[in-house]
C-alpha cells in the first residue's frame, strides 16, 4: 500500500526508478533476444516517466539510466561532519548550485566509506580529518530530498574530527565556513536537509547515541 503522503511526483520517481531497475537487472541475465528488447523498452519507459518530473530529457535519462551495468544497487553517498569548539559545523558551497551543503560526494569503489568521507572533506574544504563515528545510514528516498536522481542512494553521515591545523580554504568548491546548527545559510537540498544536520549535532553533543538508520 502506498504511503498517502507520499506525493504524485515522488510516487512517479518510485516507479520510474523501478522500472530502470527491472529493466537493467532482466538484460544482466536475459538472453533471448525478444526479452532483451522488452527490457530495452522497460528502461525507455523508465526514462521517459522520469522526464515528467525532472530537467532531463528522456535521452540524458535513458543514458544516465544505460551507464549502470551489472545488477542495480543503490549508489553511497557519503558526508561528513565536522565541529568546531563551539559547536559550529562545516559546509561547503558547492559550485553546481551555489549552494550549502556538507562535504562528501560518491564512494569510489575499492574505497571503504571512511576513508572516502576523509578525502572529499579534504578535497572540497583544505582541511585534514579523521572520521570518527559513522552517525547515520539513510535512504534517500525516505528523506525528503529534491528528487533529481535516476537512481536510489544510501547516504551515510560521519562525524569526523580534525586532526590538522590552520583555517579551512575552498579548494574544489566555492567556499567553505563554519555556522551555528540554528542559523544555516541557504542549503543544497539535494544534497542535504537541516534535520540531518540537527542530527549529526546531536550526535556530536551525545555521543553514546546509537547509530541512526533508514
Amino acid at each position: 500500500m502506498n504511503n498517502p503522503a507520499t506525493s504524485t511526483e515522488q510516487r512517479l520517481r518510485e516507479i520510474a526508478v523501478t522500472l530502470s531497475s527491472i529493466g537493467n537487472n532482466g538484460l544482466v541475465f536475459a538472453t533471448d533476444v525478444f526479452d532483451r528488447q522488452r527490457y530495452e523498452q522497460t528502461r525507455s519507459a523508465a526514462a521517459e516517466l522520469m522526464a515528467l518530473i525532472s530537467d532531463g530529457t528522456p535521452e540524458q535519462l535513458l543514458e544516465i539510466i544505460s551507464a549502470e551495468h551489472g545488477y542495480m544497487t543503490p549508489k553511497v553517498d557519503v558526508r561528513g561532519g565536522v565541529f568546531n569548539d563551539t559547536g559550529q559545523i562545516l559546509l561547503i558551497r558547492d559550485r553546481s548550485d551555489e549552494q550549502w551543503t556538507l562535504p562528501g560526494g560518491w564512494c569510489d569503489p575499492l574505497e571503504p566509506p571512511s576513508l572516502a568521507v576523509e578525502r572529499e572533506v579534504e578535497e572540497e574544504s583544505g582541511l585534514t580529518v579523521r572520521a570518527t563515528k559513522l552517525a547515520a545510514v539513510l535512504d534517500r528516498e525516505k528523506q525528503g530530498h529534491q528528487p533529481v536522481f535516476a537512481y536510489h542512494v544510501y547516504k551515510m553521515f560521519f562525524l569526523c574530527e580534525k586532526i590538522s591545523d590552520g583555517t579551512p580554504s575552498p579548494i574544489e568548491t566555492l567556499d567553505v565556513d563554519w555556522f551555528d546548527v540554528n542559523d544555516l545559510p541557504a542549503l543544497s537540498h539535494t544534497r542535504i536537509l537541516p534535520s540531518q544536520i540537527q542530527l549529526l549535532h546531536d550526535h556530536w553533543t551525545k555521543p553514546d547515541l546509537p547509530t541512526a538508520f533508514d
